[in-house]
């Protein structure tokens, strides 16, 4: 459908979305209690902060513990801004959020630049000083006597939702809303719209790029990409959700205390995400319900006497049933997903009946709780969306439609028109230094890899080549020396910077995005050449939608012209080493790089694709491509090189044709070893390049 966002939906869209919006009209309705349309209102508001979470968690890969200080900032604000200011509740919810984005953005902005664990440790300090805050700050937040009176939105008369007790606008014979009811179709309402805008960006460039640099900053980064604005991105637009639940919490509730915003809300959250399963688009929906609804469930059943008394023989035989589905769920592997999933339920129906019917446990139920999510933890390691999506006949729903690329690029120069250089231009290095400490890695190399040439660069192992190709492309900062792409100077520039300057790589040892298909991987290299912004991409609007098909349909033709097009929808860590390989060239290709790097092509391949990977070589050269080839192999590297440079204990020893490269004695002696293998490697020799 050609809509001006949601560009593209299906009619078998519009038909979910359709019965979507009946379940949150008809739910509160049928279950016509005001406890239960309380509980409804919960899942769909922490669903929000979980949706939000599972972006940065999940997908990102980045583990924040303090999402429930910035929770705790949406709910105190919109608390603060409709008691205190006198701002209209539709206003103060949605500015809250952005309060809470706001406070995310200036967290992360300093964190991220670190590494590892520090933004961990960082968000587990903003939850614990956000909770003193709220605590002692008497002034604002009146710390242990809250804040009350807190009104929830208006309704159209100007009553709000609060005040309103019973409303019957379908006349007398119709249904009864309450305050409850429309409350909670305002949470389910806006938890649905998340869902569908996360889906939008889960689902397009933006799912894809926060994938990629989860799996590898330094291979997304050689792309095009900015990890670190990427990170900071999805921090706040994590935060912006956190902060916005936070806000219709504190509506719902009509009266906040700081007790409530304590650092096991930040752990709640995060479990909500883990148990319905990081990495799903439906995963905090279903990991939600059902930690919200557990522990009330279970409160019940154990304050009121509505299951059977203790049996000593139904007990053993419960107990006896999970321990066995848990041992034979033991000694299978992660492939049998079908068998898992049965001895899963199995585990969970052993544990769950014992614990039921057992009054001195489920008196107990916070103990219960505690132990139930150990067991789903434990017997659903992909969570219980990943659980459910193994079952037998659902996983067809989560297959992608399979295309074939058009072999319409058979001529040598069809790669000009699928990823167009930046520039042509030419690659200098002027004595280029790289030391660490004492050590010169490279020390005082000077290289021009000339415009339209194959340039190779050989040295035996710890002679400096692929130190030079870090410095080249911005991996490390160079000592002393200048590095220029025609008259741009690449020395302080970030590697992404460098990338959209047109100068790529590939990788020693390969770093493709493992869990994306082969086409994933290569649209992700035409990261630099995308226009449609974030906010195109959230609502999936035209240009955004025929941006993608475009990508699409260039990176298809890509992977024909490498004549890989049928591995388009493989995932690229099933691939032999050789083809991943190729995918990964493919990927440097759709940059349009004005040089190509190819450290080490042919390490790991299998000799008999030697020869293949030498002719696409010669037909990327042959379609414009500038490229310099860091290489063991001789017989590759002198096969297809117009040019050598000999580099040995960091230092340029020789240069020049490959034929004069091998007749030099101290080529020889550096990276042969002995005379006599010069006379092996004459017999061998492959004819220099016209």
């Amino acid at each position: 459908m050609a809509l001006p966002i949601f560009y593209g939906a299906s009619l078998g869209n519009l038909c979910l979305l359709m019965a979507a919006l009946l379940v949150v009209f008809a739910a509160p309705l049928v279950f016509n209690d005001g406890f239960l349309q309380q509980i409804m209102q919960t899942i769909a508001l922490y669903t929000v902060a979980a949706i939000g979470l599972n972006v940065l968690v999940g997908y990102q890969g980045q583990i924040s513990l303090g999402h429930g200080a910035l929770f705790a900032f949406g709910a105190y604000a919109s608390a603060l801004l409709t008691t205190g200011a006198g701002v209209p509740v539709w206003v103060a919810i949605f500015t809250a959020a952005a309060i809470a984005g706001l406070v995310g953005y200036l967290v992360a902005l300093p964190t991220l630049r670190a590494r590892g664990h520090y933004l961990a440790m960082v968000s587990i300090a903003l939850a614990i000083v956000t909770f003193v805050v709220a605590q002692t700050w008497i002034a604002v937040t009146n710390g242990p006597t809250g804040i009350g009176n807190i009104p929830r939105p208006e309704w159209f008369d100007g009553t709000t939702m609060g005040a309103l007790r019973k409303f019957r606008p379908f006349g007398v014979d119709g249904p009864v809303l309450t305050g409850q009811v429309l409350y909670f179709w305002v949470c389910a309402g806006l938890a649905l719209i998340v869902q569908l805008l996360a889906n939008n960006l889960l689902t397009g460039r933006w799912g894809r790029t926060v994938n990629a640099v989860r799996q590898s900053e330094i291979a997304a980064e050689t792309i095009g990409v900015s990890v670190y604005g990427m990170k900071l991105k999805t921090f706040t637009f994590s935060a912006v959700l956190a902060g916005l639940a936070g806000a219709l919490f504190t509506h719902q509730q009509g009266y906040i205390v700081s007790d409530t915003f304590t650092f096991d809300k930040s752990v709640e959250l995060l479990v909500f995400v883990i148990l319905g399963g990081v990495r799903s688009l439906f995963g905090p929906l279903i990991g939600t319900t059902v930690l919200v609804i557990l522990p009330e469930l279970l409160k019940t059943i154990g304050s009121y006497d509505v299951l059977p008394k203790s049996n000593l023989v139904l007990q053993v035989a419960l107990v006896a049933f999970g321990g066995v589905c848990a041992l034979a769920l033991t000694r299978l592997s992660r492939k049998q997903n079908v068998t898992r999933s049965v001895l899963s339920l199995g585990v969970i129906a052993g544990f769950l009946g014992f614990t039921l019917i057992t009054p001195q446990i489920i008196e107990h139920f916070l103990i219960v709780y505690g132990a139930l999510l150990i067991v789903f933890l434990v017997t659903m390691p992909d969570g219980m969306a990943g659980f459910l999506k193994a079952l037998p006949g659902v996983r067809s729903l989560w297959q992608q439609p399979k295309a074939s690329a058009s072999r319409t690029v058979s001529s040598l120069d069809g790669l000009v028109d699928i990823a167009p250089a930046a520039l042509r231009t030419s690659l200098r290095l002027d004595d280029v230094r790289m030391y660490f400490g004492g050590v010169k890695a490279i020390d005082g190399v000077s290289i021009i890899v000339e415009s339209g040439q194959v340039h190779g660069l050989i040295g035996p192992n710890g002679s400096g080549k692929s130190t030079l190709v870090n410095v080249v492309t911005g991996v490390y900062e160079p000592t002393g020396g200048e590095i220029r792409l025609g008259t741009r100077l690449l020395n302080r520039l970030r590697p992404h910077t460098i990338a959209a300057a047109g100068v790529t790589r590939t990788f020693q040892n390969i770093q493709l995005f493992k869990d994306l298909t082969v086409l994933d991987n290569v649209m992700m290299g035409f990261h630099t050449q995308r226009r449609a912004g974030f906010v195109h991409q959230l609502l999936r609007t035209r240009t955004a939608a025929i941006e993608e098909d475009s990508v699409r349909e260039r990176s298809l033709k890509l992977l024909a012209f490498l004549e890989i097009e049928h591995l388009a929808y493989a995932e690229a860590q099933s691939l032999p080493y050789g083809l991943q390989r190729m995918v990964e060239i493919a990927r440097a290709l759709a940059t349009g790089p004005s040089i190509l790097l190819l450290d080490e092509p042919a390490a790991g391949v299998n000799p008999s694709e030697i020869g293949r990977l030498s002719n696409v070589i010669r037909r990327v050269a042959a379609s414009g491509v500038t490229m310099l080839v860091i290489e063991h192999h001789m017989d590759l590297v002198m096969g297809v090189s117009n040019h050598v440079t000999v580099l040995d204990y960091g230092k340029k020893i020789a240069e020049g044709t490959p034929a004069s490269v091998q007749a030099n004695q101290r080529v020889i002696e550096a990276y042969l070893g002995s005379a006599d293998s010069f006379d092996d490697l004459r017999r061998t020799r492959v004819a220099e390049p016209a």
